[in-house]
């Protein structure tokens, strides 16, 4: 007797809710039949694009939609690449609440793993002030991941770093600004260096992801040690689902409150007890936030004004 064969819109639909999450064989399947799968992956990330609120209206427990972004990322899909772009480009942070904070954590390695050689749109969402500063700093974080994985040198993107910092960025502080200076401080920031300055003393980055006295110890490291620890710095491509997504669709209390493994992991990935629907996102940006001085807060760092919060939900958020 054989065994019947699923239909892709019957698998399809075992994407959906996080109350009953896809095991294993279902991203396995998704990934062995994608050429019958990316069309259903691409009409959901669309169908967001084209009206973001329509998610909203399916309930905390539904995940499809986020789903589909780590599928189309990890199949490399550069059909996505647009819509994603269209996606994040809505004004405001609707998109960012409506993907349980995926966008403030993975969205660069998303947008990297389906960049299709065209860097404009990456820039515009970086450039564009009306929108939310997590789109725009997770924007700047793919370029970083294309710096990861060779597709961009560091010559680009600190050229397009000191072009923001000298014309395209609006002059007001914010955490785009902080995200500038996270990624010129990985890089080794020697060309950048009067331009930090300035901004520093212009107070548009937080004293406490760089200042004066962080920049000066930054600049005394040798560049090329900065530059071969790049894997240490900055995440790739986004890897197979089940890898990227296990610690948020399946919550483990247990493990967690015994610190299994948990503490092997360099980014806090999800709290498990918050409600589904509230969950922050899988995966960080960067495979370490470790302050590497003690005046640098990575963005999933707790907040050094002593609110317990993540410096991206506190000061960080300004």
């Amino acid at each position: 007797m054989t065994n019947k064969v699923v239909s892709a819109v019957e698998l399809f639909e075992q994407l959906s809710s996080i109350a009953n999450p896809p095991s294993e064989d279902v991203f396995d399947e998704v990934v062995t039949r994608q050429i019958e799968f990316s069309p259903l992956l691409l009409n959901e990330i669309a169908s967001f694009a084209d009206k973001p609120d329509d998610i909203g209206k399916r309930g905390n427990d539904y995940i499809r939609h986020v789903v589909s972004l780590f599928l189309l990322a990890y199949l490399r899909n550069k059909s996505a690449y647009p819509l994603i772009i269209k996606l994040i480009s809505h004004p405001g942070d609707k998109v960012v609440k409506l993907t349980g904070e995926v966008f403030t954590e993975a969205l660069g390695r998303i947008l990297a793993s389906v960049y299709d050689g065209d860097l404009q749109p990456i820039k515009s969402v970086i450039e564009n002030a009306n929108l939310d500063p997590w789109i725009r700093s997770g924007a700047l974080d793919s370029l970083m991941v294309l710096w990861k994985e060779d597709v961009l040198s560091r010559d680009e993107v600190i050229a397009y770093l000191k072009e923001l910092m000298e014309s395209k960025l609006e002059q007001v502080p914010g955490y785009v600004w902080d995200s500038i200076a996270l990624i010129a401080y990985d890089l080794h920031p020697g060309e950048l260096e009067d331009l930090l300055r300035h901004a520093i003393s212009k107070q548009l980055i937080a004293p406490m992801v760089l200042n004066a006295k962080s920049l000066k110890a930054c600049l005394k490291d040798d560049m090329n040690e900065t530059i071969k620890n790049k894997d240490k710095v900055v995440d790739g491509y986004i890897k197979e689902p089940i890898k990227e997504l296990t610690w948020w669709l399946y919550p483990d209390d247990e493990a967690l409150d015994k610190g299994m493994e948990y503490a092997a992991v360099a980014v806090p990935i999800a709290d498990k007890k918050i409600v589904p629907g509230e969950r922050s996102a899988p995966m960080g940006w960067r495979n370490d936030t470790v302050v590497r001085t003690n005046t640098k807060v990575g963005r999933n760092e707790r907040c050094p004004c002593g609110s317990g919060k993540k410096y991206k939900k506190c000061c960080g958020a300004n």
